[in-house]
Protein backbone atom coordinates (compact mmCIF):
# COMPACT_ATOMS: atom_id res chain seq x y z
CA UNK A 1 0.00 0.00 0.00
CA UNK A 2 1.34 3.45 -0.78
CA UNK A 3 0.60 6.60 1.76
CA UNK A 4 -2.63 7.95 0.08
CA UNK A 5 -1.45 11.18 1.85
CA UNK A 6 1.55 11.77 0.94
CA UNK A 7 3.09 14.93 -1.13
CA UNK A 8 6.47 17.16 -0.75
CA UNK A 9 7.73 20.36 0.24
CA UNK A 10 8.84 22.36 -2.93
CA UNK A 11 11.09 24.91 -2.49
CA UNK A 12 13.42 26.51 -5.42
CA UNK A 13 17.25 27.07 -6.43
CA UNK A 14 18.11 30.03 -8.99
CA UNK A 15 20.99 29.49 -11.49
CA UNK A 16 21.52 33.55 -11.83
CA UNK A 17 24.36 35.22 -14.44
CA UNK A 18 24.60 38.02 -17.12
CA UNK A 19 22.45 36.01 -19.45
CA UNK A 20 21.00 33.16 -17.31
CA UNK A 21 18.25 32.89 -15.22
CA UNK A 22 16.68 29.54 -14.80
CA UNK A 23 15.02 28.25 -11.48
CA UNK A 24 14.29 24.84 -10.51
CA UNK A 25 12.78 22.97 -7.61
CA UNK A 26 13.91 21.09 -4.55
CA UNK A 27 12.04 18.62 -2.37
CA UNK A 28 12.16 18.38 1.18
CA UNK A 29 9.72 17.45 4.50
CA UNK A 30 9.71 13.40 3.25
CA UNK A 31 11.07 12.32 6.32
CA UNK A 32 13.67 9.98 4.42
CA UNK A 33 16.94 12.17 4.22
CA UNK A 34 18.02 9.93 1.38
CA UNK A 35 15.29 9.91 -0.56
CA UNK A 36 15.11 13.32 -0.60
CA UNK A 37 18.92 13.74 -1.53
CA UNK A 38 18.06 11.14 -4.39
CA UNK A 39 15.06 13.27 -6.02
CA UNK A 40 16.38 16.64 -5.61
CA UNK A 41 19.93 15.43 -7.41
CA UNK A 42 17.37 13.46 -10.28
CA UNK A 43 15.98 17.33 -10.46
CA UNK A 44 19.23 18.80 -10.57
CA UNK A 45 20.76 16.80 -13.42
CA UNK A 46 18.05 16.53 -15.57
CA UNK A 47 18.16 20.92 -15.39
CA UNK A 48 22.00 21.27 -15.48
CA UNK A 49 21.28 19.07 -18.69
CA UNK A 50 19.57 21.72 -20.42
CA UNK A 51 21.29 24.86 -19.52
CA UNK A 52 24.15 25.20 -22.82
CA UNK A 53 27.60 24.65 -21.52
CA UNK A 54 28.74 27.36 -23.79
CA UNK A 55 26.85 29.93 -21.40
CA UNK A 56 27.39 33.58 -22.16
CA UNK A 57 30.01 33.84 -24.59
CA UNK A 58 27.05 32.31 -27.16
CA UNK A 59 23.72 32.74 -25.82
CA UNK A 60 22.22 36.05 -24.93
CA UNK A 61 19.48 35.08 -22.95
CA UNK A 62 18.35 31.54 -21.12
CA UNK A 63 15.82 31.15 -18.69
CA UNK A 64 14.26 28.42 -17.43
CA UNK A 65 11.21 27.50 -14.85
CA UNK A 66 9.15 24.70 -14.12
CA UNK A 67 6.15 23.34 -12.97
CA UNK A 68 4.70 21.14 -10.16
CA UNK A 69 2.25 18.70 -12.26
CA UNK A 70 1.13 16.55 -9.81
CA UNK A 71 2.18 16.35 -5.85
CA UNK A 72 0.32 13.37 -4.59
CA UNK A 73 -0.71 10.06 -3.54
CA UNK A 74 3.26 9.69 -3.58
CA UNK A 75 3.90 10.52 -6.90
CA UNK A 76 5.57 13.67 -7.80
CA UNK A 77 5.82 14.75 -11.64
CA UNK A 78 7.32 18.16 -12.58
CA UNK A 79 7.76 19.62 -15.95
CA UNK A 80 10.53 21.93 -16.52
CA UNK A 81 11.30 24.38 -19.63
CA UNK A 82 14.10 26.32 -20.70
CA UNK A 83 14.24 29.05 -23.53
CA UNK A 84 17.42 29.94 -25.07
CA UNK A 85 18.31 32.57 -27.64
CA UNK A 86 21.80 32.63 -29.12
CA UNK A 87 23.85 35.73 -29.72
CA UNK A 88 22.28 37.98 -32.64
CA UNK A 89 19.84 35.11 -33.36
CA UNK A 90 16.54 35.74 -34.52
CA UNK A 91 14.67 33.39 -32.66
CA UNK A 92 15.37 31.28 -29.59
CA UNK A 93 14.65 28.05 -28.83
CA UNK A 94 12.08 26.41 -25.74
CA UNK A 95 13.29 23.12 -24.32
CA UNK A 96 10.88 21.19 -22.33
CA UNK A 97 12.00 18.07 -20.11
CA UNK A 98 10.02 16.22 -16.77
CA UNK A 99 10.49 14.05 -14.34
CA UNK A 100 8.05 11.70 -12.67
CA UNK A 101 8.80 10.22 -9.50
CA UNK A 102 8.09 7.70 -6.33
CA UNK A 103 8.49 10.20 -3.08
CA UNK A 104 8.18 7.06 -0.82
CA UNK A 105 11.64 5.37 -2.75
CA UNK A 106 12.93 8.16 -5.18
CA UNK A 107 12.01 5.67 -8.00
CA UNK A 108 12.50 7.69 -11.36
CA UNK A 109 9.76 6.07 -13.50
CA UNK A 110 10.82 5.62 -17.24
CA UNK A 111 6.80 4.98 -19.66
CA UNK A 112 7.47 1.62 -19.94
CA UNK A 113 7.57 1.66 -16.31
CA UNK A 114 3.97 3.12 -16.28
CA UNK A 115 2.71 -0.51 -18.39
CA UNK A 116 2.16 -4.23 -17.95
CA UNK A 117 5.03 -6.32 -19.33
CA UNK A 118 4.18 -7.24 -23.24
CA UNK A 119 0.96 -4.52 -23.20
CA UNK A 120 0.71 -2.91 -26.70
CA UNK A 121 0.87 0.49 -25.04
CA UNK A 122 2.64 2.31 -27.47
CA UNK A 123 0.66 1.21 -30.45
CA UNK A 124 -2.72 2.46 -28.81
CA UNK A 125 -0.83 5.68 -27.71
CA UNK A 126 0.54 6.21 -31.06
CA UNK A 127 -2.99 6.16 -32.45
CA UNK A 128 -4.06 8.45 -29.80
CA UNK A 129 -1.77 10.62 -30.71
CA UNK A 130 -2.07 10.62 -34.39
CA UNK A 131 -5.54 11.01 -34.00
CA UNK A 132 -5.20 14.54 -31.71
CA UNK A 133 -2.81 15.49 -34.64
CA UNK A 134 -5.78 15.12 -37.29
CA UNK A 135 -8.60 16.52 -34.96
CA UNK A 136 -6.49 19.50 -33.57
CA UNK A 137 -5.24 20.14 -37.63
CA UNK A 138 -1.64 20.55 -35.81
CA UNK A 139 0.81 21.00 -38.89
CA UNK A 140 3.86 18.19 -39.43
CA UNK A 141 7.10 18.73 -40.91
CA UNK A 142 7.68 15.29 -40.77
CA UNK A 143 5.22 12.21 -40.55
CA UNK A 144 4.59 11.21 -36.75
CA UNK A 145 7.07 8.26 -36.61
CA UNK A 146 5.68 6.83 -33.40
CA UNK A 147 7.06 6.96 -29.11
CA UNK A 148 9.25 4.70 -27.78
CA UNK A 149 9.84 3.31 -24.18
CA UNK A 150 11.78 6.44 -23.22
CA UNK A 151 9.48 8.88 -24.45
CA UNK A 152 9.34 11.96 -22.29
CA UNK A 153 6.17 12.39 -20.38
CA UNK A 154 4.40 14.14 -17.13
CA UNK A 155 1.45 12.94 -15.50
CA UNK A 156 -1.51 15.05 -13.81
CA UNK A 157 -4.75 13.84 -12.06
CA UNK A 158 -6.54 12.38 -14.94
CA UNK A 159 -3.91 12.44 -17.66
CA UNK A 160 -0.91 11.00 -19.35
CA UNK A 161 0.62 14.08 -21.44
CA UNK A 162 3.28 12.63 -24.07
CA UNK A 163 4.79 15.93 -25.61
CA UNK A 164 7.78 16.69 -28.01
CA UNK A 165 10.39 18.81 -28.39
CA UNK A 166 9.95 22.20 -30.86
CA UNK A 167 11.17 21.08 -34.78
CA UNK A 168 10.82 17.65 -33.82
CA UNK A 169 7.75 16.87 -35.94
CA UNK A 170 5.80 20.23 -36.21
CA UNK A 171 7.25 23.62 -37.36
CA UNK A 172 8.66 26.09 -35.04
CA UNK A 173 5.60 28.23 -34.27
CA UNK A 174 3.50 24.99 -32.66
CA UNK A 175 6.10 25.41 -29.65
CA UNK A 176 5.68 22.02 -27.58
CA UNK A 177 3.36 19.90 -28.91
CA UNK A 178 1.24 17.94 -25.54
CA UNK A 179 -0.90 15.47 -25.94
CA UNK A 180 -2.98 14.55 -23.15
CA UNK A 181 -4.18 11.09 -22.59
CA UNK A 182 -6.88 10.43 -20.46
CA UNK A 183 -6.51 7.67 -17.85
CA UNK A 184 -9.77 5.93 -18.95
CA UNK A 185 -8.46 5.48 -22.52
CA UNK A 186 -5.24 3.34 -21.30
CA UNK A 187 -6.55 1.68 -17.81
CA UNK A 188 -6.50 -1.68 -19.04
CA UNK A 189 -3.17 -1.06 -20.10
CA UNK A 190 -1.07 0.11 -16.86
CA UNK A 191 0.85 -1.61 -14.14
CA UNK A 192 -1.33 -2.07 -10.74
CA UNK A 193 1.98 -1.24 -9.13
CA UNK A 194 2.55 1.74 -10.90
CA UNK A 195 1.82 5.27 -10.32
CA UNK A 196 -1.25 5.98 -12.44
CA UNK A 197 -3.30 3.25 -10.64
CA UNK A 198 -2.96 5.87 -8.04
CA UNK A 199 -5.33 8.14 -9.43
CA UNK A 200 -7.95 5.74 -10.99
Amino acid sequence: MFHKDLSTKISEVQIENECTDVVFPQVSGLGNDAVEDKINRLIEERVLAMIPREGCDVYGDINGDYEVMLNERGILSLKFNVFTIRIHAANGIEEQRSLTVNLETGRLYRLYDLFKRNSNYKSVINEIIREQIEERDIPLIKEFAGIDDYEDYYLTKNNLVIYFQELEFTPHFVGIPEFPIPYSQIKNLIRKDGPIARFI
